[in-house]
């Protein structure tokens, strides 16, 4: 009897949280045996995830809005019935997605760069081209849901973070901000941008990630070894496929597109700085409003490859992330990346400066791609930039950016 009580009990808080009983007991009742809730749960399960498996993932399926027995991606729509009924909560939630809209353009005291914003990776925003409300676009990276994922583990600096601690990592990584700079834990602005993130996930099942949280890098067979990604190939398919949203120098149009290297881009730090995560993003996202339109995944690893042989701002923590077991193979900007491999030099931007393609702002021309692209799937590690035997010695992977450009970073 105390047993039926108790899971009744449990049922009924979750349909309080924003669930739908059904659809929790429906998943986790499948298991072999009686269920004992809540001991028997670890509150952590993916909503859908073999949505991004198989035949689902290779054709984007699982980003369809109906995509989903169980489970279907709505936007939320912000008005009085959705946001708090407390005024100062409402608020900070509008202040919250005016933040994610036009990041640089709301607080240019906080961001690195007077170019990126938080839409730019998630969809949305004040931006002419954006489509929907900022974080909401089921083909970028939504953040419906993600508040479910908070406190998680990161290996990158190896601790526990929180939500408020990821925002700030962001302001660090990839808006390239000066550590002096960034927003304060307790700071109206990481307030704002946390309650717009929990009011996002109002409606979601609690502590479920949902499917679309996490993008889909290459895997197995799909993935390329890191010295056989060819970035010069990448260049051809990047004019063919890129530089009309981003520019032939990857600048992008201000108040549009954002740059994708350069002294107003993410830094090396940042995820977007790791070829496969950028693969996936790549295959998943672009080009923006219509994806999926380069889905082979040689040819969104080689992209990758060309837009991080960049030179970009150097973050200079850099060397502590990854403590542990060291940085991923994917992690091009890191030195024991490149020594591993046995470069002296990120491994995409020593392939372009042999193929004499510019690493830094200035415009890629078709002319400048040699007819020859297959060479640059090899290695060539143990050949120099002038094709003599490598006696060079290590070249700084990060660009150093004079002038109002200069940014830094720890």
């Amino acid at each position: 009897m105390n047993r039926r009580i108790a899971t009744a009990t449990v049922a009924f808080t979750l349909i309080l949280a924003g669930c739908t009983a059904p659809m929790l007991f429906r998943e986790d009742t499948s298991q072999k045996g009686e269920l004992k809730l809540p001991g028997q749960w670890s509150g952590f399960d993916w909503m859908e995830k073999d949505l991004r498996e198989g035949q689902a993932g290779d054709h984007m399926r699982y980003r369809n809005e109906t995509a989903g027995k169980n489970v279907a991606f709505v936007p939320k729509k912000m008005n009085n019935s959705t946001l708090p009924e407390n005024e100062h909560r409402r608020e900070l939630v509008k202040y919250g997605r005016q933040l994610f809209a036009n990041t640089s353009g709301m607080i240019p005291n906080k961001t690195g760069s007077s170019r990126m914003s938080c839409a730019n990776c998630h969809g949305g925003g004040s931006l002419p081209s954006a489509n929907g409300m900022v974080g909401q676009e089921i083909t970028m990276i939504p953040l419906v849901g993600t508040a479910a994922g908070y406190p998680e583990w990161t290996g990158r600096t190896s601790r526990m973070r929180d939500m408020r601690q990821r925002i700030q990592g962001c302001f660090l990584r990839s808006m390239n901000t000066d550590p002096k700079n960034i927003p304060a834990y307790d700071s109206r602005e990481i307030q704002a941008m946390e309650s717009y993130l929990v009011w996002l996930a109002k409606g979601t099942p609690v502590q479920k990630v949902p499917y679309w949280r996490h993008i889909r890098k290459p895997e197995g067979s799909e993935e390329i070894p890191v010295p056989n990604i060819n970035p010069v190939r990448g260049a051809k398919l990047y004019l063919e496929n890129c530089a009309s949203c981003h520019g032939k120098d990857g600048q992008g149009s201000k108040g549009q597109y954002p740059p994708l290297w350069g002294p107003d881009s993410y830094n090396d730090g940042a995820g977007m700085g790791r070829v496969y995560t950028a693969a996936g993003f790549i295959r998943e996202a672009m080009p923006y409003g219509s994806p999926h339109q380069v889905s082979d995944w040689r040819d969104v690893q080689d992209i990758a490859g060309f837009v991080n042989g960049h030179d970009r701002p150097h973050l200079d923590r850099q060397n502590k992330d990854w403590s542990a077991d060291g940085p991923p193979d994917e992690a091009v900007y890191y030195k024991r990346v490149q020594d591993r491999f046995g470069y002296n030099m990120n491994p995409m931007r020593k392939k372009l400066l042999m193929a004499g393609i510019p690493v830094g702002t200035e415009p890629l021309n078709k002319g400048d791609i040699p007819d020859n692209v297959r060479r640059y799937r090899n290695p060539l590690n143990e050949t120099s930039i002038n094709g003599t035997a490598n006696t060079s010695s290590r070249v700084a992977i990060g660009a150093t950016f004079s002038g109002s450009n200069q940014r830094r970073a720890s």
